[in-house]
């Protein structure tokens, strides 16, 4: 095992002073606490008391408005836009990988010079730190030299970003009166944010390279060194994860990929 692999793999456990499960290659891990997954995965439940604590979303209603799989919750979900917000939405952890789906992805790849030049509020992330972009000292040049060093940027989505289409798309056809949306885009070896918990629930949707994750399944509700079994999951582009609200997870970029993008959707309202 390499001392390189490990460290990439569990700088969110060391960030909270936790011993690692012992690892193979990438998030995989010989240990029962932790399994891998490759196809549509379907998490624990998370309980009557955590379900409480989501976001209210009115799934009855959604599963007859909108156009259907033509609308932009089919293009993310596929033939399991009905099944996610009837039986997952607030209830479980749900993975979709886009190679089960029936359509493509509703977003492929990344604009970053595109985002780079409409955004005036992009973060620098290495590790859980945080530092605001600045277009007077650091170019798109310089910004992509910082992501080549392992760093990640985070960019929130505003009315002037080619993406704030899809966002505006969610919002209507969940009837929400608002949404987060982030792009999330990193070097070789990133970690963008440390373990950690989302104040809402999320949809991540896979734009570009492949990302590692791994994500709690157990002890819902707890202090983290409660939790005794994680779930690792590999997004390729166009895959879906749903992670509902106050669930440990944290992600890297997949060993052998340069970079790797993800945009998370916040259901904030």
């Amino acid at each position: 095992m390499q001392p390189l692999t490990i460290q990439r793999v569990v700088l969110a456990f060391l960030a909270l002073e936790l011993s690692a499960p012992t690892r193979t290659d990438g998030f995989s891990c010989s240990s029962s606490s932790m399994t891998a997954v490759a196809s549509i995965f379907l998490g624990n439940p998370i309980g009557e008391t955590m379900e409480h604590q989501q976001h209210e979303v009115k799934t009855v209603e959604i599963a007859v408005r909108g156009d259907g799989e033509d609308g932009i919750l089919g293009q993310l979900f596929g033939s399991s836009r009905d099944k996610f917000f009837q039986d997952i939405l607030g209830k479980r952890v749900a993975y979709f990988p886009r190679s089960e789906m029936e359509r493509d992805s509703p977003v492929k790849g990344i604009k970053l010079s595109s985002l780079y030049e409409t955004n005036d509020w992009i973060s620098l992330r290495i590790r859980g730190s945080r530092e605001q972009l600045d277009k007077s000292t650091m170019c798109y040049e310089q910004m992509l030299e910082y992501l080549d060093g392992g760093g990640s940027v985070v960019i929130p989505i505003s009315p002037s970003d080619y993406l704030h289409e899809l966002k505006m798309n969610v919002e209507n056809e969940l009837d929400i009166a608002d949404t987060s949306m982030n792009v999330y885009h990193s070097g070789p070896s990133a970690v963008a944010l440390n373990i950690h918990y989302d104040a809402y629930p999320v949809i991540v949707l896979q734009l570009s390279g492949e990302k590692e994750w791994i994500i709690q399944n157990d002890a819902f509700g707890d202090s983290i060194k409660d939790v005794n079994t994680w779930k690792n999951i590999t997004m390729k582009e166009g895959d879906v994860l749903y992670i509902p609200k106050g669930i440990y997870h944290a992600a890297t970029t997949k060993e052998g990929f340069n970079s790797t993008t993800h945009v998370t959707i916040g259901l904030l309202s």
